[in-house]
C-alpha cells in the first residue's frame, strides 16, 4: 500500500503473500519532467521512420523473447495465474511487436483519394498520416504484459513515444519489460515506466499528452475520458465488462460446457472478456449444465507455478471481498448454489470456482462486472431473440460469445448482440492476436485496440489536396455572370434523374461556362 507519493511499492504473491520485491513509485512532481524529456524524443523516433523504429522494436522483441522463462515466472508469481497463461502473455507480447513493426508502413502510407466530381478534382488528392506525438498508457494488473504492449507496441510503430503507468499491483512485470527496451537499445525516452498508484495515474493524464490509452474500471475510464476531453485530447478506453454466452438449441453440448468454463473460470475469472453470464435454450439448459458442473468439478485450484493449477488466486483481499459479496446476494435473493460459493479455506487468496442458477437480473453478479470465478447460468424461454434480448440488458457491451451448430443463424444472432466484439464457438483468445480488433460499446469504452484500427489510434490524418498545375480554379474571384447557372448544370449533369437531364444539364454547363483565367 502506498501512503504517499514517491513511497515503495511493495508486490507480494497473491497464492501466498509473500513479498515479491519492491520498485520506487514516481514522485508526482516528477511526472511532468518524465513527460518533458518524452516529448523531446519523439521528434528523433519519428524520424527514424518505419523501417528504422521496426529494426528497434524488433530487438526488443528478441529481448523479451530471450527473457521469456524469466518473464513469465515473474509475472506468474505477481498475477498469481498459472505459469502457461503467464508464458502466454510473454507470447502475445512478442507477436504484437512483430506485427506492428512488419506492418505499419503498409497500414499508415498514403492512401489515394478518388474525387468524384472532376470540377473540384486536384491532380492530387491523399491522405497521410502523422504520429500524435505522446501517448499515455495506463494499462491493469490482471494482464500486466498482454494489455501494456497491445498498446504500446501500435503507438511506438507509429513514431510516438509512450509514457507506460501500469497497476500498482504488478509494478515488477513492468520494470522487467522497461528494463528489457533498455537492453535492447531502444532510445533514452521513447519508453518510460512510471510506477505508481491513481494519483500517478491521473497526473499523467493531466500532463502533456497528446493520447491517452486506458484499460480499467468504468469509474476511472470515466474520469480519464472528462480529464482529456476538457484539453481536447484523444483516447481509447477498453472498459468493464458482464460478458453474455448465448446458447443455442442446437449447441453441441460437450463443446460448449468445455468452451464456457474455460472462458469463466481463465484467470481465475480476472478477465474483462470472460465468461459473466450464460444465456441458454430452456431446452438444453438442463444437460448443459449438469455438463458444466461436472466440468468446473474437475478444476484445481493452486499456485500458479504448480503445473496442475487451473485456477489461480484473486489478486487481492479487495477483489476477493467483492466476488463474496456478489455471490452472497444472490443466494440471498434465491439464487441456487451448485458449486463453491465460498472463499478456499487454506494459505493465500482462493475463491473456489462456483456456478449458480435461477439467477435474476436484480442480482448483483448479474448487474456488476465480477471478475472472479462465478458462472451463473440463466434458462430463457422465445428463442434466439429473446436470448438477444437477454443479453443486450446491461450497460456493458464489450464481448459476448454464441454458441450452435448453425453457422448462418449463429452468425446472425452475433450481429445483434451489442458489444465490441463477439466469438462463434470460441472466445477470448484473439485478444492475443495483434491483428483483430478489440474494444467495447456502450459503457464498456471508445476506441480500438488491435489491428489497422488499433494503429489508427495513435495517429492524427492529415488530407494533402495539390494543384501542381499553377493554374487559378474557376470559382476563384473575379464570379462571372453565368457562375450560379453553371453550377446548377453541374448538378443537373452529375444528378440528373435521366440521361436527358443530364445531357440538358452538359449542354448548360457549356453554356456557362467560366471565362478563362
Amino acid at each position: 500500500m502506498i501512503e504517499a507519493p514517491g513511497d515503495r511499492l511493495v508486490s507480494h504473491d497473491p497464492a501466498t503473500g509473500a513479498v515479491l520485491g519492491e520498485v520506487a513509485a514516481t514522485p508526482l512532481e516528477e511526472v511532468g519532467a518524465v513527460l518533458a524529456r518524452v516529448r523531446f524524443a519523439q521528434p528523433a523516433w519519428q524520424e527514424r521512420g518505419y523501417h528504422g523504429r521496426a529494426i528497434a522494436l524488433m530487438r526488443w522483441r528478441d529481448a523479451i523473447r530471450d527473457d521469456r522463462d524469466g518473464l513469465a515466472l515473474l509475472l506468474s508469481r505477481e498475477n498469481g495465474k498459472p505459469l502457461a497463461e503467464a508464458m502466454a502473455e510473454v507470447l502475445s507480447a512478442c507477436d504484437f511487436l512483430a506485427y506492428y513493426a512488419s506492418h505499419a508502413h503498409r497500414f499508415l502510407k498514403d492512401q489515394s483519394v478518388q474525387v468524384w466530381n472532376p470540377l473540384l478534382r486536384n491532380p492530387r488528392t491523399y491522405v497521410t498520416f502523422v504520429p500524435k506525438g505522446v501517448v499515455g498508457v495506463v494499462s491493469p494488473w490482471n494482464y500486466p504484459l498482454l494489455l501494456a504492449m497491445a498498446s504500446v507496441s501500435g503507438a511506438l510503430a507509429a513514431g510516438n513515444t509512450v509514457v507506460h503507468k501500469p497497476s500498482e499491483l504488478t509494478p515488477l512485470v513492468a520494470a522487467r519489460v522497461g528494463e528489457l527496451a533498455r537492453k535492447a537499445g531502444l532510445p533514452e525516452g521513447v519508453f518510460t515506466v512510471i510506477p505508481g498508484d491513481g494519483r500517478v495515474g491521473a497526473a499523467l493524464v493531466a500532463g502533456d499528452v497528446n493520447h491517452v490509452c486506458f484499460t480499467g474500471s468504468v469509474a476511472t475510464g470515466r474520469k480519464v475520458a472528462v480529464a482529456c476531453a476538457e484539453r481536447f485530447v484523444s483516447t481509447s478506453l477498453e472498459l468493464g465488462g458482464k460478458d453474455p454466452a448465448l446458447v443455442l438449441p442446437d449447441a453441441d453440448l460437450d463443446f460448449t460446457a468445455k468452451g464456457l468454463v474455460w472462458g469463466a473460470f481463465l484467470n481465475a475469472g480476472q478477465t474483462c472478456a470472460s465468461v459473466e453470464r450464460v444465456y441458454v435454450d430452456e431446452a438444453i439448459a438442463e444437460p448443459l449444465t449438469e455438463r458444466i458442473v461436472r466440468l468446473t468439478r474437475t478444476l484445481s485450484v493452486g499456485a500458479g507455478q504448480d503445473p496442475a493449477t487451473d485456477v489461480g488466486p484473486i489478486i487481492n483481499e479487495g477483489q476477493l471481498a467483492k466476488i463474496d459479496e456478489q455471490v452472497r446476494d444472490a443466494v440471498q435473493k434465491g439464487a441456487k448454489l451448485l458449486l463453491g460459493g465460498h472463499r478456499l479455506e487454506r494459505p493465500g487468496q482462493f475463491y473456489a470456482p462456483t456456478v449458480l442458477t435461477d439467477v435474476t437480473p436484480d442480482m448483483l453478479l448479474m448487474r456488476e462486472e465480477t471478475f472472479g470465478p462465478v458462472l451463473p447460468i440463466v434458462r430463457v424461454s422465445g428463442g434466439s431473440q429473446e436470448l438477444v434480448r437477454a443479453a443486450n440488458d446491461s450497460p456493458f457491451a464489450l464481448s459476448a460469445t454464441v454458441w450452435g451448430r448453425d453457422m448462418a443463424r449463429a452468425e446472425d444472432v452475433a450481429r445483434q448482440v451489442e458489444a465490441g466484439v463477439v466469438w462463434i464457438n470460441t472466445g477470448i483468445a484473439s485478444y492475443g492476436v495483434p491483428a483483430t480488433q478489440r474494444g467495447g460499446m456502450k459503457e464498456s469504452g471508445v476506441g480500438r485496440v488491435g489491428g489497422q484500427l488499433g494503429l489508427l489510434e495513435y495517429v492524427e490524418s492529415k488530407l494533402i489536396d495539390a494543384n501542381p498545375s499553377g493554374r487559378e480554379r474557376f470559382y476563384w474571384y473575379p464570379s462571372w455572370p453565368g457562375a450560379t447557372a453553371f453550377i446548377s448544370s453541374a448538378i443537373e449533369t452529375l444528378h440528373g434523374a435521366s440521361v436527358g437531364d443530364r445531357l440538358r444539364g452538359a449542354m448548360g454547363l457549356l453554356r456557362n461556362w467560366p471565362p478563362r483565367r
